[in-house]
């Protein structure tokens, strides 16, 4: 069986390349091949691109022996912006697209009109395993024996690196977008590989099943929490798909991260992501904090799928892949802000969403009814200083009508994330400057992540400036 390790080094190549081959349980040469994906149907999709529909059947290594000899069969779509013509060289976005849960294939097909200008990849999940996996001993088996194999995270990867060999996509601006279970997926992934995605926006997704409303249906196909089944990896998977767990593990490479939640959640609850008190490790909320990892989290006082009367103002954010000054590609640097004084307050996660998912204004929750963390900072992408003796970013808080509302600025911590080449020694001892007039001295932790404290940020551009200490 292949391990995730020989799938990521395989697909951090083809991510480098134009063009790449994947592992199988044979040889690191033929997955890709093996997947033996036949385009079955060609839809046109809005604003001129091109929907290309394709199906395989399971394989070994991407699907349990079980459904490997039942013959089970996956449908997986790809969209191709209008901007793109067969043969040419022009390198564009993709954005992986995962749906929630249930939905078939035809009935995410239309995703791909929400990203007319890039190509689209949308899998599909069918057997609800929240984009991750199940027990081996699927179809009929006990999933309470055996092991819990990541056979769905490796179709989708599979599936990546299939379109990457075959068209023009950028490898540098690949993204994860997804709800509910999409949502859900798409946060798993970009803490799990945050060399191949540039950014995730996830919303309303989980990262904890045991404190969510799905947790009889997980313990269908991982077994029960009781069981404590191991994955893979050879760790309880109940720990592995708590994403506060996984971060608290596996922080010192990570990619950028956007969340919204609605405290009127009675699908994917809100407690899950804010608490609820005791939850172990800690929230995720409170890990994305605790372990500098970037994040842009909205909280409001929607449900599942219906909005308040009166829309909270953060619908209205900015779009990270497009965006011409504050944006994310895979070959740039960029801050991860936590601990920021203008943050709202999410609460502890004491409480719960009561009542149906159209009735909105009922929860009991404690904390800020709706807001965010980081909702207003900014950074200049273009203008960053990624150099091995200097490290420089200019930082801002939005202004308008939905920007920045308080008196004066904030201060925030900033953690350089993704350096391309500024050299951050475990240890080292560095000194920083604002433009504001502030400045400090800071030190390496052990894992080499370097943390700025209380850095002033105000509505006017300021530059923050890193060099090692002599």
């Amino acid at each position: 069986m292949t391990s995730p390790d020989a799938v990521r080094r395989s697909l951090l190549a083809c991510l480098a390349a134009s063009a790449c081959a994947l592992p199988t349980p044979a040889a690191a040469s033929e997955y890709a091949d093996a997947l033996a994906l036949e385009r079955v149907e060609e839809r046109a999709g809005s604003g001129g691109n091109r929907v290309l529909v394709h199906k395989h059947r399971a394989i070994d290594g991407l699907d349990s022996p079980g459904y490997v000899a039942a013959g089970k069969e996956y449908h997986v779509s790809f969209a191709v912006p209008a901007a793109h013509r067969d043969g040419a060289d022009a390198k564009l976005p993709l954005v992986l697209s995962l749906h929630g849960f249930g939905d078939s294939w035809e009935s995410v097909i239309g995703n791909a009109a929400w990203f007319p200008d890039s190509f689209v990849l949308i899998p599909n999940d069918p057997l609800g395993t929240w984009f991750y996996g199940y027990s081996d001993q699927l179809p009929g088996g006990d999933p309470n024996r055996g092991t819990v194999v990541n056979y769905t995270e490796r179709r989708v990867l599979a599936y990546l690196a299939w379109f990457l060999a075959r068209y023009p996509i950028d490898p540098e601006r690949v993204f994860i977008v997804g709800g509910s279970m999409g949502g859900t997926g798409a946060t798993m992934l970009a803490l799990r590989y945050p060399e191949l995605f540039a950014g995730a926006d996830a919303r309303k997704g989980a990262t904890n099943r045991e404190h969510c409303h799905w947790r009889s249906q997980c313990e269908s196909i991982w077994g029960t929490v009781a069981s404590a089944v191991a994955n893979n990896e050879g760790v309880n998977v109940w720990d592995w798909q708590n994403m506060a767990w996984y971060a608290q593990h596996h922080h010192a490479r990570a990619t950028w991260l956007r969340t919204l939640h609605g405290r009127e959640d009675t699908s994917i609850t809100y407690r899950q992501v804010a608490g609820p008190p005791g939850v172990r490790p800690m929230s995720f909320y409170a890990a994305l904090e605790r372990f500098g990892i970037g994040h842009h989290c909205i909280w409001d006082g929607s449900s599942h799928g219906t909005r308040p009367a009166q829309p909270f103002a953060a619908y209205d954010h900015w779009d990270p892949i497009t965006d011409p000054v504050c944006f994310l590609r895979r070959d740039r640097s960029f801050p991860a802000f936590s601990a920021c004084s203008g943050n709202d307050d999410p609460g502890t996660g004491a409480g719960d969403a009561v009542g149906k998912d159209t009735e909105l204004g009922d929860n009991t929750y404690d904390g800020t009814p709706q807001g965010g963390l980081n909702r207003h900072l900014r950074w200049s992408t273009a203008t960053i200083v990624d150099e091995p003796q200097r490290w420089a970013i200019e930082l801002c808080l939005t202004s308008g009508p939905h920007g920045h509302r308080g008196d004066g600025g904030v201060t925030v911590d900033v953690t350089p994330r993704r350096v391309q080449r500024f050299v951050v020694a475990p240890g080292a001892r560095y000194d920083w400057t604002s433009t504001g007039g502030a400045s400090g001295e800071a030190q390496a932790d052990a894992e080499g992540l370097l943390t700025i404290r209380g850095v002033p940020v105000g509505t006017t551009w300021t530059t923050l400036a890193v060099t090692p200490r002599p």
